[in-house]
Order: structure tokens, then sequence, then C-alpha cells
């Protein structure tokens, strides 16, 4: 089944809008290929000559929007404020760690390198960061810890507050998007909410439940995935419920077209509309039910395998399967979560809920981890190999094999299982702090296999998840041979 002409239009201009974003990168030239291999294909069913109106406008708003891009560097925006070591420190946007030497500073405020004040911000946004603030110190009040800092994760889109361990468990489970307010989380509440609509008889449950959530989306910090999430669920209602006919792999070119000239494309976003993409394109084509819910299950995880393994080179073959898993746990949990959010905190009952729920779903992530962690693969590929991949399923949805579209993740999964990236019997020693970092966890440590690494200390989740190799705690050679009294 070929794509309809407007997708293939839509998706032209996301590809070429994405090739300027990209210029200078060692990804310009595969987002350029994909631009002609979308040119090509709409030039051979249509006529090209239909392109230019739409090609025309997306260069002239990109360059005006270069024209007035800032081109000076700002000082450092606090985002986040927490204790460490019995001292205040700020954490700005690009995760900066820098030690205050003024109370005055709120979140939101510009400070120096030096932690000093520099201009008190009291713009909306910043307004609306200190509101975020004071829900979570709420929070933190209400439920206990590291619990309340998964509900805040989950809720209000603030992670600072997580262990290093658990952001680990949900790394190497492949469950990480769980913490990362995304499609997912925005579906579960719109879908909540929609069938209590339908149950109170309401006309357009859906589309209600899309405009009743908007008032609430700047608690979420209105990251870009959130933002790109609740646009491309809110237009999907309306096409649903107003138009009764809706392309959602068009939705998708829409909203991906326009968070490429107005918003910022990272890797968040690859992330997001890659699985989305995925999932939407594995349930189009012929095949049996059965086929085409495995189909969907595994699409998330295969079609953002290329910038996963590009990027992290860690990744959990079986985390597709732990996801549809946890699910049931996680979507009763973050219904609880949001209502307790809403209610600030006011129900009792409801807020044990919540955190009888978050450790249910911690328990259900380790437990995932301990089963499925035969199934980490540590492969790191070039942007070549994953530009290939990439250009080969688009080539298949293009030109109607549809059915097949999974195949060239699905080979990149292969060929990264029997081609690791690993060192073995290594001896290291690393301080504690970079050891038991997430980054080092989840990512680069996985490279490591049967090897010794001694930290200045190490913290009994990283034994877990650095499972492939033996953990020796430095300070416990200090105190071998000496004699203790109890």
């Amino acid at each position: 089944m070929f794509p309809e002409k407007h997708t293939v239009y839509i998706f032209f201009l996301c590809f070429l809008a994405l090739s300027w974003k990209l210029y200078g990168t060692p990804y310009f030239l595969p987002s350029l290929t994909a631009a002609i291999i979308t040119f090509i294909n709409y030039s051979l069913r249509f006529r090209w000559k239909e392109l230019l109106p739409g090609t025309l406008a997306v260069v002239a708003v990109l360059g005006i929007s270069s024209l007035f891009s800032p081109k000076a560097e700002l000082p450092p925006k606090v985002a986040w404020i927490k204790e460490l070591h019995g001292q205040k420190v700020a954490i700005t946007a690009d995760w900066k760690f820098i030690r205050l030497k003024s109370e005055e500073v709120r979140v939101g405020d510009l400070i120096d390198e030096e932690g000093k004040l520099l201009v008190k911000n009291n713009s909306v946004g910043a307004r609306l960061q200190r509101v975020r603030f004071n829900l979570y110190r709420k929070l933190e009040e209400t439920v206990d810890y590291p619990l309340s800092a998964l509900i805040g994760a989950c809720t209000l889109g603030i992670r600072y507050e997580l262990p290093a361990s658990t952001k680990g468990y949900f790394a190497l489970s492949g469950l990480y998007h769980f913490l990362a307010i995304s499609g997912l989380h925005v579906g579960v509440v719109i879908g909540a909410l929609a069938a209590l609509f339908r149950l109170l008889g309401l006309r357009r449950p859906l589309t209600t439940a899309s405009l009743a959530v908007l008032p609430l989306m700047p608690l979420t910090g209105l990251p870009p995935s959130a933002v790109r999430a609740y646009l491309f669920a809110l237009l999907l209602s309306l096409g649903i419920e107003s138009f009764r006919k809706i392309s959602p792999l068009y939705t998708l070119g829409v909203v991906m077209l326009l968070t490429i000239l107005f918003g910022e494309f990272n890797l968040s976003a690859a992330l997001s509309f890659s699985a989305v993409g995925g999932i939407l394109l594995a349930a189009q084509g012929e095949g049996s039910s059965a086929e085409k819910w495995l189909k969907v299950a595994v699409a998330p995880m295969l079609f953002t395998l290329p910038i996963v393994l590009n990027v992290f080179g860690t990744v959990n073959a079986a985390s597709w399967l732990s996801t549809l898993l946890t699910g049931f746990i996680f979507t009763p949990f973050l219904v609880a979560s949001f209502g307790a959010q809403v209610l600030l905190f006011k129900l009792p009952l409801l807020n044990q809920a919540a955190q009888w729920l978050g450790a249910l779903f911690v328990q259900s992530v380790q437990w995932a981890f301990d089963v499925t962690k035969w199934a980490i693969i540590h492969s790191e590929i070039s942007v070549a190999i994953a530009a290939t991949t990439f250009l080969g399923a688009l080539v298949l949805a293009l030109w109607g094999g549809v059915r097949l579209v999974l195949l060239p993740p699905a080979l990149l999964l292969i060929f990264a299982a029997f081609n690791q990236t690993v060192v073995k019997g290594r001896e290291l020693h690393l301080h504690g702090w970079r050891l038991n970092s997430f980054r080092f966890v989840a990512t680069e440590g996985q490279r490591y296999r049967e090897c010794t690494i001694y930290g200045t200390y190490v913290m009994p989740a990283t034994r877990k998840l650095l499972f492939w190799n033996t953990l020796v705690d430095e300070r416990l050679k200090y105190l071998k041979g000496k004699k203790h009294y109890w």
C-alpha cells in the first residue's frame, strides 16, 4: 500500500527543513538523502511542480527565523535548585551544577559561572517554573523519597531529583521513556479523561479531554516532547470526532514540520517521531491481527534502534516486552499521580494509591531488568550504518513495502547482537562519582565485560547494573587487615 499524496508531500517538506537545520552536522547528508528519495517518489507518482509552493514557504520561514535567531550566548539559566552535601546547587538547562553564592537565586534566574545572581527573572516562563518547583516541594512533603522523585518525573517533567540507580534500572531495562513526558503520558491522561467523559455522556469525549488537559500542560514545564505529543493528540482527536476521517501519519508529519520550523529538533524529538512513525507504519498494510499486534509492539524499539545505538550504544532487545508488561502498572500509577497533583495532594487516599502503585511500578522495572538483562546489547555503530537502516525503511514505506518496513532495523539488531563493542579482561580504577553515575552505568560501562573495576566507592545498585564485571570497593582494601572492635 503506497502512502497518500499529502503524506508524501508533508514528509518531503519535513526532510527538506531538517536538512537545513542539520547543515554542518554528520546528519545533514542522511536527511538530505531522505528528502531526495521522497522527492523522487512524489515526482514518479504525481507532479513534482506541486512541491514548489510548500518548498518556497519552508525556505522562507527558515530563512527569516535564522535572521532573528539569537547569536550571543546567554548566561546560565537556573532550571532547578537542590541541596548537595549541605550546600545549595543550581542545575542549569544544560545540566551544569553550579554552587550558589547568593540565597536570593530562584528557579528561572540568570547566574554567572561562579553562582552569583546576575538577573532576577520574573517572566511568565520563570513564574511557571517556580510553580512547578513549589508543587514538587509539596509532593516531597506528601510522598516518601524516591517515589516522590518518580512521580515528579512522570507528572511534572522533573528528573533532577531521581537517583542514578533508578534511572539506570529504567535505561537498561529499556523503559526510560516512562520517565520522560511524551506521547505515552499524554495519551494515558487524555484517554482516562475521555473514558470518564464518555461515562458522563459528554459529546466528543476525546476532544473535550484534550482541551481539559491544555491548562495543565504548563505544569509539565512544556518540554518539546510533551508539546509535540499534546498537539498530535489534539489534532487526532479533532480529526476522529469532528471530521470522521484522519490520516495519523499525515498528522504526525504536520507536527514534525511545525517542530522543525518553530522548535528544536533534538535527540528527544528524533526518538519521539521515530517511535510514533514506526507504530503507525507497522499498523498499516496486510497481515493477520496477531502479526500487526506484534509489529506494533516491537516497532518503537526497532525504529529508534539506529539512533539509540549511534548515540548511546546500548539497547535492551527485550524492552518491547517489558514495556507491554509494565504498562499495565504504569497506567493506573500515572492516572493516580496526575489526579493527586491536580487535587494538590488534598485527598490522602489518592496520595496513598499513587505511592503504592509507584512502589509496585519501580519493583516491576527492577524485575524487568533482572529477567531481560541477557538481552542487553552494546554496539557502537556509525552514522553511516544508522542512516542506511533509516533510509532502507523509508524506501520500503514509500514504495509500498509497508509489511516489510521493520526489516531494515531488525537486520540492524541482528548485526548489533553479533558485532558488539566489548572490552574484556581489563582492570579499571575510577572515581566513585563516575563509576556510579547514570551516564557510565547506562552507556559506556556496558562496554566492559569480565573486567575488574575498582572504585573509591561502589553503590549496591551499580554492582547489579554492571553485572558483567567484578566491582571492588577500594575502601575495603584500606580496611582489610585492620582490627575492629565492636
